[in-house]
């Protein structure tokens, strides 16, 4: 029997850290192992849900996080089992470890991403977890890796499948055309990293470096495998001015929510306005939709008369709505119904 405990101290994290380095020698040949840690460090200082290591003098570890912008879903960001220990048992001790710890969490599944044709995922899929992706190249590598998932047994609720992976299409609108994201688009999200109006409110990491903000990139498609929502590029003049998303957490309740943002060096010529109007009449598609809604900042002036402009209503100040930065702040609930209106047609000297 694999005896598993919880981690909690730094040296802890130091410890699984090695672990990790010795795992991608074995795999790889020779790692940048400076580059390697900073990277898991990173991992460390967000969001735990569950850290877990197994051995007396260390075998192996797991880190479990919540996944953002996903209340419901668990995501095993990292499994690792010393070369010397492996095929006793250490791994699958982890992941069902992992499994039972999300579950009593309350959350409805568990994800993982692995490289295409990793040995390893004969033990996931034995662990009932099936792909929800098409391959997507890995930011720093550019090996093909996929997506995983298995539901959880809630109590409660009972079994609770997986929602259906959706595939984010190319919308032309005025000006604009909201497509998937590309490698390409890394300079705007690392533009966008260094703007606190939108790495306070968005999953868009604060000063990103390539690897985070590749990484960054990958997650967008990976939401859309997990049936999250829609993450689009907005790109004009053949290059990418921004990020427009169409969030479904309430989809099964016929509303989502809709968030954007544009890259500091391109605003106030209209792309928000032009793409939360073309993202809008494109919603509308989904039949199961008939409700929209926007949270922005009240201090955020430009943001508000572009949900204006594209014909959403203001309903009411949501107090201490959601934590930005250090602080509580209060929201603006703006909201677009399936009956239509006139929109006003977007104009290029107006902030965006």
């Amino acid at each position: 029997m694999t005896d598993i405990v919880a981690g909690g101290i730094p040296e802890d994290i130091d410890r699984c850290i090695e672990v990790w380095i010795h795992a991608l020698r074995d795999r790889d040949g020779d790692v940048d192992s400076r580059s390697v840690a900073d990277r898991m460090r990173r991992l460390f200082d967000g969001p735990v849900l569950r850290f877990a290591l197994t051995g007396e003098r260390l075998a192996g570890f797991a880190l479990t996080t919540p996944k953002t912008n996903d209340e419901t879903t668990a995501v095993l960001e990292r499994l690792a089992v010393l070369p010397s220990s492996a095929g006793q048992g250490h791994g699958r001790a982890l992941l069902r470890d992992a499994i039972r710890y999300s579950s009593d969490a309350g959350f409805v599944s568990i994800e993982l991403a692995v490289r295409r044709g990793n040995a390893a995922i004969r033990l996931y899929e034995s662990e009932g977890f099936a792909p929800v992706s098409t391959p997507v190249p890995h930011p720093l590598g550019g090996e093909p890796m996929i997506t995983y998932r298995r539901g959880l047994i809630d109590g409660h609720r009972g079994f609770s499948a997986a929602p259906s992976a959706l595939s984010v299409p190319r919308v032309p609108g005025p000006g604009i055309v909201l497509r998937p994201f590309e490698a390409s688009d890394i300079d705007a999200v690392l533009d966008a990293s260094f703007d606190r109006s939108i790495t306070d409110v968005t999953t868009v990491p604060f000063a990103a470096d390539h690897g985070l903000a590749g990484q960054w990139l990958v997650r967008q498609h990976e939401r859309a495998a997990a049936g999250i929502g829609y993450s689009f590029a907005i790109e004009a003049n053949e290059g990418c001015v921004g990020q427009i998303g169409l969030w479904l957490r309430d989809r099964d309740q016929g509303r989502a929510t809709v968030g954007y943002w544009i890259r500091p060096a391109r605003r106030g010529q209209g792309y928000a306005h032009s793409a939360l109007r073309t993202l809008t009449e494109w919603a509308w598609h989904l039949s199961d939709l008939h409700r929209l809604q926007l949270h922005i900042d009240p201090t955020n002036v430009p943001s508000l008369r572009t949900a204006e402009r594209a014909g959403y209503t203001r309903e009411g100040l949501l107090h201490s709505w959601q934590k930005v930065g250090d602080e509580r702040r209060d929201m603006l609930v703006y909201s677009r119904l399936r009956s239509p209106w006139p929109i006003a047609e977007p104009a290029a000297d107006e902030p965006g």
